[in-house]
């Protein structure tokens, strides 16, 4: 008995429709119709006669629409001469709502090393998580960055999300020489860290006229440096209100990942009033913590940041992460996005090693190794599969 996959998901527009199965019958089946029938939906489809070097086999695929998650029993039927169906064999396959697992991370507007962007390239190359890498245009409007080692910033950026499939978005964080910049009054309070650079201090400071030069300027920069214009957006220190939104929404992106469950961070309270585990939802325009009108998603971040783990600390966040997954071996049965946080610029060695075991633990439920539900997509790529 051979089959196609293991684990399929419930479609979500990203990936198949269809579940292909296959059976080992010989050739001269033919004059008995052979036929694959998915047990819970009674969708019977024709074999298809295939000849791989395996030996001779029939192949067909079902349709996953609106089969709920859970084991799927495919049965193979021939038809007998005295016209009744017969059913041959039978295989099976699971079915699970997806679980995706967005790795996303942040470019602060400093300057990142080689070796920072060599640990973060590795990673990915290792386990082929894809990037959604976050830019912050602050690089161009500052002094403590020089341009050569800005363009080599942007050409690692561009050129690794061409080649692994990612995704460039953007970062903003409230620096007073980017503020000063974009043609707004820059602020040092309210800062969740007491600096006096402007970089701590929240986006919920500006209000959305505000908001929006600032966007404006940071798509400006990013146009006139070749960089393609973004469609995810997160605040700096995951801060952002309403009038922030309103403004992200007005500029044309479709995701924002800015919000986080409730909690403290440094000197400040967030803004928002989330739970943990809280999922996507499109917010009011009159208020980020509840659903409503604007079209925009926003992807709360609840796997995590792994800003200054270790090995062993980082241990804490794989359990919580963990315990947002079924069992090993089992489906899910509601969608569920987690959204991690990481920075290239602090990806040393031991951040390395503690993100990577981090991924170490996802292996057993990774659809990408027909193991479980669990997928890696970008922001861009999330947004879809939600919908307008």
């Amino acid at each position: 008995m051979l089959q196609g996959r293991r684990w399929y998901t419930v479609p979500d527009g990203l990936q198949q429709e269809r579940a292909r199965v296959a059976v080992s019958m010989p050739g001269e089946a033919a004059p008995g119709q052979p036929r694959a029938r998915l047990r819970s939906t009674q969708e019977t489809v024709p074999l298809a006669f295939v000849a791989p070097s395996a030996g001779p086999q029939w192949s067909a695929s079902v349709g996953l629409q609106g089969v709920a998650p859970g084991e799927q029993t495919v049965e193979f039927l021939v038809r007998m001469k005295d016209g009744s169906d017969a059913v041959v064999a039978t295989t099976t396959f699971m079915l699970s709502a997806p679980v995706y697992l967005v790795w996303t991370l942040d470019f602060e507007g400093d300057a990142v090393t080689d070796e920072m962007l060599s640990n973060t390239f590795a990673i990915n190359r290792t386990y082929f998580v894809p990037l959604t890498l976050l830019w912050n245009p602050r690089v161009w409007t500052t002094t403590q960055v020089s341009k050569e080692r800005a363009d080599a910033m942007r050409q690692w950026t561009t050129s690794v999300t061409s080649s692994t499939s990612g995704e460039i978005g953007l970062h903003l964080h409230a620096w007073t020489d980017f503020v000063r910049a974009a043609g707004v009054t820059p602020r040092t309070t309210p800062s969740w860290a007491g600096r006096s650079d402007g970089y701590d201090v929240p986006l919920t400071a500006f209000d959305e006229a505000e908001t929006k030069r600032l966007i404006d300027h940071a798509l400006k920069l990013m146009a006139d440096n070749g960089m393609p214009k973004p469609t995810s957006f997160r605040g700096g220190g995951l801060f952002a209100n309403a009038a922030n939104l309103r403004a992200v929404a007005a500029a044309g992106f479709t995701v924002d990942t800015s919000a986080t469950p409730s909690g403290d961070f440094g000197q400040l309270t967030y803004p928002w009033t989330l739970r943990p585990g809280a999922q996507p939802y499109r917010p009011s325009r009159t208020d980020a913590n509840v659903a409503g009108d604007l079209p925009l998603l926003e992807v709360p971040n609840i796997a995590g940041n792994t800003y200054g783990h270790t090995t062993f600390t980082i241990q804490r966040v794989i359990n919580d992460d963990l315990a947002m997954l079924p069992a090993v071996g089992a489906p899910a049965m509601q969608r569920r996005a987690m959204t991690l946080v990481s920075h290239p610029s602090t990806i040393d060695a031991t951040e390395r090693a503690a993100i990577e075991k981090l991924f170490q633990a996802f292996e057993p439920y990774r659809w990408d190794r027909d193991k479980g539900p669990l997928r890696f997509v970008t922001l861009s790529q999330l947004a879809k599969a939600y919908g307008p």
